[in-house]
């Protein structure tokens, strides 16, 4: 096995995150691992381990135990046991970094049906790859302003739109020695004009992204507009490609598919009219966190190697390793320095390359026959507590409430019931047999997709379908469905006693 304190890919902030950890064990009654911490290493301050062992997702670098129910891979993933052992049987081989990465790239290639000559640039995450699209339109126009249109501002990663303005959106970087100042500047001397457009209006209608009024409409100068086909709550927009298809080259379009509900048609369509793709292995594809992907299609790869790499790479050297882009970019490795390496991100892309290699195809009819036979629980079994806000694929969005007569918990409550849904509650709701079904959806742990805010005034919550959980409905949906509804006895039991569990809370039970 690889001497993970030697590792480049942990970086000297995080090493003082997890240099912690043997004071928290007693707390879990778990060691963590030196696979493990490599797992977490060379990400950011959401991939640190808090007292629990757990980041703020409330999700550990080991898989769940066998009585967890999981329906969160909108939000965060433990990884699968295939992906686990996958990631730690590479980890014991010790291969290099460059053999890795290259490997990566090729089975990526392979498993998304990639026409020969596509890029494919590795990335920490999902935010991380955001930098990517800005510097090939540097590259592709030095010296011409570049406007960058981020849309469904607030159900895509909080960490894009300032990714979008080259702006760092953690105190933590991959690759960095030291913390440094969220929303201050990663590259000081260009200057990218930021157009934000959120996914809904005030009261949670979902917004028109493209349309002719808006702000960017007029900008002159290369023009990054991006489209979110499934953001947290699944919302999927038209993609843009400039109102004359993209044929004077002024708009680059960017498809922001880092939740991974899409198609390898799809997928076609979207690079055959040059459109850049962000992916990640950490959403659908249930890899452990943190893991991107930037697909660049093999005609923008073709004027970009012909062209002078992006005076601003080299301040992207605290995210980018020179193993990370493709070979035939070769100009572009070299602005990078050479003894830069990030284990942490390739033992997490080997994680979701097990589960992307073994996964049913997806799939819209399957996704949208789960989603509708989830919808069907809610309103027959729990219409009182639960509400369908929305159903978008495999991504089914509820609001709560303690009774019909109540307004529905906003994101703040809903926060708590999350942390809740985790926990084992059976001795803290009142008035639960031992044999009872409510105890038992009490007592079980069971991971779910963070609150969402769709409006000033609601939130919803989130039951998602990953890979693993994917393939068991595509082959035995009823037996699936008896997951999908003990979660939703146990959201429906949290909303219901939600005041008397609140006071408890408040005294620390």
């Amino acid at each position: 096995p690889r001497n993970f304190c030697g590792c480049p890919g942990l970086t000297l902030a995080m090493r003082r995150v997890l240099s912690s950890v043997p004071q928290r064990v007693v707390a879990v009654g778990r060691q963590v691992s030196r696979f493990e911490e490599a797992l977490v290493s060379g990400g950011d301050d959401r991939s640190a381990l808090g007292e629990q062992l757990t980041n703020k997702y409330n999700v550990s670098p080991w898989p769940l135990g066998p009585s967890a129910l999981f329906r969160g891979s909108c939000t965060c993933n433990p990884p699968t046991q295939r992906a686990y052992e996958a990631a730690e049987k590479v980890w014991e081989a010790g291969a290099s970094y460059g053999t890795l990465m290259a490997g990566i790239r090729r089975r990526l290639a392979a498993a998304f049906e990639l026409e020969d000559g596509t890029g494919v640039v590795l990335c920490p995450s999902g935010s991380d790859a955001e930098y990517l699209p800005v510097a090939v339109a540097q590259a592709l126009a030095p010296g011409s302003p570049i406007g960058n249109v981020v849309t469904q501002h607030k159900e895509i990663g909080a960490g894009s739109a300032p990714a979008a303005g080259l702006e760092y959106f953690s105190r933590l970087t991959p690759l960095g020695s030291s913390e440094v100042e969220p929303n201050s500047k990663v590259v000081p001397d260009v200057d990218v004009r930021r157009f934000v457009v959120p996914a809904r209006d005030d009261h949670g209608r979902r917004a028109n992204p493209h349309h002719d009024d808006h702000e960017y409409s007029d900008f002159d100068g290369v023009l990054l507009v991006h489209t979110v086909v499934g953001g947290k709550t699944g919302l999927r927009d038209e993609v843009y490609y400039g109102d004359d298809g993209n044929k004077n080259g002024k708009v680059l379009p960017v498809v922001d598919a880092c939740q991974g509900r899409f198609t390898n048609e799809e997928l076609k369509g979207w690079l055959e009219k040059k459109a850049m793709v962000l992916v990640t292995g950490s959403k659908f594809y249930r890899g452990p966190p943190f893991s991107g992907a930037v697909f660049v299609p093999k005609l923008l790869m073709d004027e970009l190697t012909s062209k002078q790499p992006p005076s601003m790479l080299k301040h992207l050297s605290e995210f980018l390793c020179r193993e990370d882009l493709p070979e035939s970019l070769g100009s572009w490795r070299a602005e990078l320095p050479s003894k830069n390496e990030n284990f942490g991100l390739a033992l997490r892309w080997e994680a979701a390359l097990a589960e992307i290699e073994a996964s049913v195809p997806y799939s819209a009819t399957i996704a949208e026959a789960w989603a509708r036979d989830v919808s069907n629980l809610v309103d027959q079994h729990f219409s009182e507590t639960c509400s369908l806000f929305e159903a978008n694929r495999c991504i089914v969005s509820l609001r709560l409430r303690p009774d019909a007569e109540s307004p529905f918990f906003d994101a703040k409550d809903l926060r708590t019931i999350y942390d809740w849904m985790a926990l084992d509650m059976s001795d803290a709701i009142p008035s639960l047999k031992d044999d009872d079904e409510h105890r038992l959806a009490a007592k079980q742990p069971g991971a779910i997709g963070q609150p969402v805010e769709v409006s000033k005034t609601t939130g919803v919550l989130r039951l998602a379908l990953g890979v693993d959980s994917f393939d068991h409905f595509a082959n035995n949906p009823a037996d699936a469905l008896t997951h999908d509804y003990q979660l939703l006895l146990k959201l429906n039991l949290l909303a219901k006693h939600f005041r008397t569990l609140k006071k408890l809370n408040n005294k620390g039970f």
